[in-house]
């Protein structure tokens, strides 16, 4: 009987003590969140044969992941593996378990984490990059494209830039260039959108060119070109990035996809009744050009289209702009050249042409392009884009014969300050100075052009391999080229070490001309 009474009072006990108001039943628990992460992810090579025995192992930024698989030809079946903190993951909406699930990584891929509820989530995206690690642009058209005037139409289809997503869509297509596309067995091209798409991330366009690099065996030399022009702080400059080009099945090549020069809101800003013409040495190749008085120099119309009937051979528009260069030639040798009210900066835009010149004389460039753009009627002329790098950074030369052998030291010698309007410019003081100051400022970018260049080198390191397989040229000269170096790393080497002489040179030429107009 004493036991029982013990073991009554012991009950009652628990009654009495386990039942507070304040404890919570189990309708109340609370349960514990997970601090969701991935903190590795990749793909190993004893689980995916294809990746030829190497590891593919993931970088991993905020909410991103990046992954390289290089020489891979599908991103179909592969088994990725990765740890971290999650109960459970899923790959586009379907379960996955660490180096067990084959899945499919050649679309978008969004990875989610889930904790111990479906109510903790976090979604990570996954950009897989194949091949030669570059985007491949593929043009299919009813025939061979041999034409650089008629256009043909196409299925234009950009992959392996996962970070911004393919593009499949409807276009036309054509060749490109004057004796480039005529010459040379590997030519450049241009295509159309029927609507405008944000290609490779850049700004919403119909219009691109797709770039052979044929003459340039480093594949850098327009990179320079454009990281120069940002450095210089140049109004516009075309954005690009190397490609793979597939023309109707076939590799074609390592290209550089670059934006057309042409009037729009983010490239060449100007007013609808403005121009943008062209010194053009294949002026007789177009609709119609005019020529000017006094340089005799041969301009053809960019902007209105003379090819679409936009200006006509000597109606207002066409009168109108051969009528500015003729007279702002002819104020530029003018008694009074140098009066800044007056004078050449009445219809010079200097900041402009200052900015072109310093690209320009940095990299020697032989055989530019140039662009004049013209806002609006009643504005002053600028000069841009900077275009047309091929034979820059001591790879040929132009002497006053034409293309002749390099000269000794070629990397200190003035170039574009004898050409065009640049002669009679550098003979007033302001125009020196302005130009010596602007190369104050650009000196301390010239580290961010280095970076852009070595970044570029990387990313078509595996692409240039099938490229000059492609196009055997590395151990014979090309064109007017005057230097063979045998290799594309020599190459490269080569055109980084003259720049760094070029820079040198040119930061005690300017200084030396500046002192002397003073």
């Amino acid at each position: 009987m004493k036991r029982l009474d013990t073991l009554l009072s012991i009950l009652l006990m628990l009654v009495v003590f386990g039942c507070k108001p304040e404890d919570k039943g189990p309708d109340d628990y609370v349960i514990p969140t997970m601090d969701l992460k991935i903190t590795s992810f990749g793909f190993s090579a004893e689980n995916n044969k294809i990746l030829g025995g190497k590891d593919a192992i993931a970088v991993i930024k905020d909410d991103e992941i990046f992954v390289d698989c290089p020489g891979v030809t599908s991103l179909v079946n592969l088994i990725p593996s990765f740890e971290g903190t999650f109960s459970k993951v899923f790959l586009n909406g379907g379960l996955i378990s660490s180096g067990k699930t084959t899945a499919d990584f050649s679309g978008d891929c969004s990875l989610v984490l889930k904790g111990h509820t479906d109510k903790q989530s976090r979604t990570y995206k996954v950009y897989v990059r194949s091949g030669n690690l570059i985007p491949k642009v593929s043009i299919r058209t009813p025939n061979d494209i041999t034409s650089r005037t008629e256009y043909q139409t196409a299925t234009i289809k950009i992959t392996n830039c996962p970070q911004f997503g393919s593009i499949d869509a409807p276009g036309k297509a054509r060749g490109r260039g004057n004796a480039t596309f005529l010459s040379y067995p590997k030519k450049s091209y241009r295509f159309k959108l029927d609507e405008g798409e944000k290609v490779c991330g850049y700004h919403k366009n119909r219009d691109w060119v797709l770039l052979a690099e044929y003459c340039d065996k480093s594949l850098m030399r327009t990179t320079y070109m454009n990281a120069l022009s940002k450095a210089a702080g140049c109004e516009w400059t075309p954005e690009g990035t190397h490609v793979d080009l597939y023309l109707n099945g076939n590799y074609n090549g390592t290209y550089l996809l670059i934006e057309q020069v042409e009037k729009a809101n983010h490239k060449i800003e100007m007013e609808d009744d403005g121009f943008i013409i062209e010194d053009d040495n294949y002026y007789s190749w177009e609709p119609f050009h005019f020529t000017t008085t006094l340089y005799g120099r041969h301009y053809t119309f960019k902007y209105p289209s003379a090819g679409d009937g936009d200006i006509k051979y000597h109606d207002e528009n066409y009168y109108y702009m051969k009528n500015f260069m003729n007279t702002m030639e002819s104020t530029l040798n003018g008694a009074g050249f140098k009066d800044p009210e007056n004078g050449y900066r009445k219809y010079m835009d200097v900041p402009s042409f200052v900015r072109w010149y310093l690209v320009m004389e940095l990299l020697s460039c032989q055989d530019p392009n140039y662009f004049y753009v013209l806002p609006t009627k009643g504005a002053k002329l600028k000069m841009y884009p900077a275009w047309d790098a091929e034979w820059t950074l001591g790879n040929a030369y132009a002497g006053p014969g034409g293309w002749t052998s390099l000269p000794p030291e070629f990397e200190k010698k003035p170039l574009n300050i004898t050409r065009r309007y640049f002669p009679q410019q550098f003979k007033d003081p302001y125009f020196v100075e302005q130009v010596y100051l602007a190369w104050q400022d650009m000196k301390g970018n010239l580290n961010a052009v280095k970076e852009e260049v070595a970044a570029e080198v990387e990313n078509v390191r595996l692409s240039q391999k099938e490229n000059f397989k492609r196009w055997d040229i590395l151990s014979r000269q090309v064109s007017v080229e005057q230097i063979v170096l045998g290799s594309w790393e020599a190459e490269v080497d080569y055109a980084a070490k003259w720049f760094d002489k070029r820079i040198a040179w040119f930061d005690t030429y300017i200084k030396d001309l500046y002192d002397k107009s003073r």
